[in-house]
């Protein structure tokens, strides 16, 4: 019994510190993605089925908090108003374009200068566009706004779709849903 808990320990243990590791990474990739469109939140969460160890980490951790009455448990704790998170999110947000800016106009400077202006601003220019096209592959079952890319041509809504238009001319825009 003794050594079912130690590993039951050592699981624990490894667990928050994979825990710790995320979270690091994560407020990490939040912090460079601010501005970008870049958003972690939109990502669908998937249910899996606990382990072994994990349902009886669920258990006892059940017992003890029938047995400790008064203690608040972690997920019980008040959570951050996510008003002020938000808040807070687009100060820094505008803060840190404000600053791609004015370093921006910096380099842009110094390059002018240089005599090296317009070549500066061509490669922004080629830079920008590229940063702001999704360079990842598509999700599976993600839909694609050309509707010759998606499975038997569906398209996405609020399409203008040539059968939509041809019925608004001929009977009026009520005959549309």
């Amino acid at each position: 019994m003794a050594d079912f808990q130690e590993q039951l320990r050592q699981y624990r243990a490894q667990k928050r510190r994979k825990e710790t590791v995320d979270n690091f990474k994560d407020k990490l990739r939040r912090f460079w993605m601010l501005g970008t469109g870049a958003n972690k939140d939109t990502t669908i969460e998937v249910q899996q089925v606990p382990t072994k160890f994990e349902a009886i980490a669920e258990n006892s951790h059940d017992e003890a908090a029938s047995s400790s009455e008064g203690e608040l448990q972690p997920e019980e704790q008040p959570s951050r108003s996510t008003d002020h998170h938000h808040r807070e999110n687009n100060c820094l947000k505008y803060t840190l374009w404000a600053v791609y800016l004015l370093f921006w106009i910096t380099l842009y400077v110094i390059a002018i200068k240089l005599s090296f202006g317009l070549v500066f601003l061509m490669f922004s220019a080629l830079f920008g566009i590229y940063f702001n096209t999704r360079t990842e592959p598509k999700k599976r079952n993600e839909m694609s706004a050309y509707s010759v890319f998606n499975k038997n041509c569906e398209s996405i809504d609020g399409t203008l779709k040539a059968e939509q238009f041809e019925r608004e001319i001929r009977y009026g825009s009520g005959s549309v849903r």
